[in-house]
């Protein structure tokens, strides 16, 4: 099975990969994440967030020191990565078709969850040819004003 066919992981809903993404970000922006950061940012409870992250480090995504640090594993990571790699084109697919930036964002986080690897590649190469193809900008341009309003 190619990688592009591969399908995501099976064992993570949506709450973990919600999970993941988050101590991502906030690794990206502090090195490391605590229970405190993540309940904050995901409105959950301290209990929910202590479960969940014992859970995860459980399954090979964190490391977790009780009352520290949490950091993601090279597998965390990857699931992280590509979770944050399916919003972000996601989200841009949508601006580009003319949904507002607060619509497009909510709607990304949903659809980050559910699309596979060959959704995702040809999204990537739709999004490469209308950014450099000036018909292609033109014709997504009547679209907006056209259809759009």
């Amino acid at each position: 099975m190619t990688e592009e066919l591969s399908p995501k992981i099976a064992q993570l809903t949506e709450t973990t990969e919600n999970y993941l993404k988050r101590i991502y970000m906030l690794s990206i922006q502090k090195g490391q994440a605590r229970i405190s950061e993540i309940a904050k940012k995901m409105d959950r409870s301290l209990s929910s967030v202590t479960e969940a992250v014992q859970r995860m480090a459980h399954d090979g995504f964190l490391n977790y020191e009780k009352y520290g640090k949490i950091t993601l594993t090279d597998l965390g990571k990857d699931v992280a990565e590509n979770i944050n790699v399916s919003y972000n084109l996601m989200n841009r697919l949508l601006q580009i078709l003319g949904i507002p930036k607060d619509v497009s964002e909510l709607d990304a986080c949903s659809m980050e969850h559910s699309i596979s690897g060959i959704t995702m590649n040809t999204i990537q190469k739709f999004i490469d040819f209308t950014e450099a193809d000036e018909q292609a900008r033109e014709l997504l341009k009547r679209f907006k004003t056209e259809i759009l309003g």
